[in-house]
């Protein structure tokens, strides 16, 4: 039976155990991770996803691990792999976009600095000698500056290092202390023997401050023994595959200049008595780093090495000055390491005092997520989450399919991405409140808006769930981008697509794989649902499939190879 607890009370309890752990005041989400912490948490009250939620389609396509973020005044930033910026008021309707450079993608979230400017990585691959080999392949990334009305305030590109680089793969984060700001990117650049992650500092004008090295993927002379080329993949995904020893290997992953798992990003943090920040940085694969910043320059206070695990999360740092950062276990077999899928937490410094580290049956590649009462949710790549509570296993639930996407907190609920679907639980009984089926979740991670939404992506479409469905949630969208209410909000209970047709003017593709090969009846359910949900319904009522001589193409813009294609002859969507 599903324990009842006043708001009221709820609001009262849980905003005494903010104030108690020193949890971010700041409502807005301005960070990939929330806030500079990492923390996954907004210090505002939700309702269960679902009811009144809208759809916003045709933004564009997002790489694995980027998400929105949000300012103080409900602004939602969101980056493509198109290379475009976009910016939505909080009901999803369009504020305006910005386009990179030419052939840049932007493959993580964005970050607010404290005058509501945004800051965005655009990074490319360059071809050095006309192949795709990965070894005859580089990158280029530039750090773009952007004001809160779309205007282009700078750009600077990142320092190159020997024969590989800079890719700029993990999210920014801006450090701040009193009135000084800067902004911590990790690259990474090859060496004759592996990999190297490096830490730029950058000056709010685009001004490079200092450069630092966090770690190598140089063979381990302890142990004799250094990482296959899976390991590699893995840790800068440079090959146009995805490597099932990645963790979650989604079914639909367009050709993404990153692939999967992201590259963890920078965790900064401030002790409650004040003091000079610590910055945070893993390089995703055996080494923690914590520094400082005085007089524009890093000095290193932190190391941590584990020469049995590599590191696979965000840092997350917490309020008692420890560390948090899940791991997966080594196994060695003739001097080459490789990853087996055992997880493991540790809680690393800048505090010296120990404490235990917390053996996982699964790997975790989504950062953790601080509850308001301190507790600590994990989202497995199976999609389950774990509950932590004083540094030990305390409970889990089951979530909706495969993920590697970070939970999202809010006073009431935690809210998770899954394959299959966005499920929403009670922050404090754990019990879980509502479930919003969808296809092609799990791979970007939700967020919270300081009034309340929440925002999640699954099949490239951005889904607006709002705190409260009322007459004036709906808003009509601008030009640009069509917003797609649900049925349920319109009062559309159904619509016939006979046949549906796409953008394109092409016929739907009701297969997964273009060769068409083990294509069934689970393809078309996936495939129908998608199309319902990208015109703002729930669910697909019916479908009919059928094999024809026409041109086939795909929701993400692909084309049957074959001469007869399946393909949809009709789609019933419904709420």
């Amino acid at each position: 039976m599903q324990l009842r607890v006043s708001s009221i009370i709820r609001v009262i309890w849980c905003c005494m155990a903010v104030l108690a752990l020193h949890l971010p005041s700041a409502k807005a989400w301005e960070f990939a991770h929330g806030d500079r912490d990492n923390t996954g948490f907004a210090n505002v009250a939700t309702s269960p996803a679902g009811k009144g939620s809208v759809s916003v389609p045709g933004l564009g396509t997002f790489a694995p691990g980027a998400g929105p973020v949000v300012a103080n005044d409900g602004t939602v930033y969101l980056g493509t792999t198109e290379g475009k910026l976009i910016a939505l008021h909080a009901d999803g309707s369009l504020f305006w976009t910005r386009d990179l450079s030419p052939r840049q993608q932007i493959v993580t979230s964005p970050a607010i600095a404290e005058d509501g400017s945004i800051f965005v990585v655009g990074v490319r691959k360059v071809r050095k000698y006309g192949t795709d080999a990965p070894e005859d392949m580089t990158f280029a990334a530039t750090l773009y500056r952007f004001n809160n009305t779309g205007a282009l305030l700078s750009q600077t590109a990142f320092p190159k290092r020997d024969n590989f680089g800079p890719a700029a793969f993990g999210f920014p984060n801006v450090w701040r202390s009193g009135n000084a700001e800067a902004v911590m990117v990790p690259v990474y650049h090859r060496h004759p023997i592996g990999l190297t992650t490096r830490l730029i500092a950058f000056s709010l004008t685009g001004s490079v401050l200092d450069d630092k090295v966090v770690g190598s993927t140089a063979p381990d002379t302890i142990q004799g023994a250094g990482p296959d080329t899976a390991v590699l993949t893995c840790l800068i995904p440079i090959y146009n595959v995805v490597a099932d020893k990645c963790g979650y290997n989604p079914t639909r992953v367009p050709n993404f200049l990153v692939h999967i798992p992201p590259v963890p990003g920078v965790g900064i943090f401030t002790q409650a008595g004040g003091g000079t920040p610590f910055i945070l940085v893993s390089d995703h694969y055996k080494t923690l780093v914590g520094y400082t910043f005085s007089n524009q320059r890093l000095t290193e206070v932190l190391r941590v090495h584990e020469k049995d695990f590599f590191m696979r999360t965000p840092p997350m740092p917490m309020p008692d000055s420890h560390t948090l950062i899940g791991l997966e276990s080594i196994s060695r077999d003739d001097g080459i390491e490789k990853a087996n899928g055992r997880g493991r937490i540790i809680f690393a410094g800048p505090n010296a005092s120990k404490i235990g580290p917390v053996a996982l049956d699964t790997t975790v590649q989504a950062g953790a997520t601080r509850m308001a009462d301190g507790r600590i949710a994990l989202v497995d790549g199976y999609g389950n989450v774990v509950i932590l509570k004083d540094g030990k296993l305390f409970s889990s639930m089951e979530g909706a399919g495969r993920s590697m996407a970070s939970a999202a907190a809010s006073l009431s609920h935690i809210f998770v991405s899954g394959e299959n679907g966005f499920v929403t639980f009670d922050a404090n009984t754990l019990a879980e409140v509502s479930r919003f089926n969808w296809v092609g979740g799990g791979l970007n991670p939700p967020v919270i808006g300081p009034k309340g939404h929440v925002y999640a992506i699954a099949s490239n479409i951005l889904f607006v769930f709002p705190p409260k469905l009322t007459a004036s949630t709906i808003r009509q969208p601008q030009s640009g981008l069509a917003i797609a209410p649900t049925a349920e909000a319109t009062n559309l209970q159904e619509k016939e697509y006979k046949p549906p047709m796409t953008a394109g003017g092409n016929r739907l593709f009701a297969c997964e794989e273009l060769d068409q090969d083990d294509c069934g009846k689970g393809d078309h359910k996936d495939i129908s649902l998608a199309w319902c949900q990208k015109q703002g319904y729930l669910k697909a009522k019916d479908f009919d499939v059928d094999s024809k001589k026409v041109t086939a193409e795909t929701l993400d813009g692909r084309f049957c190879s074959k001469n007869k294609c399946k393909v949809f002859d009709q789609i019933v969507c419904a709420n």
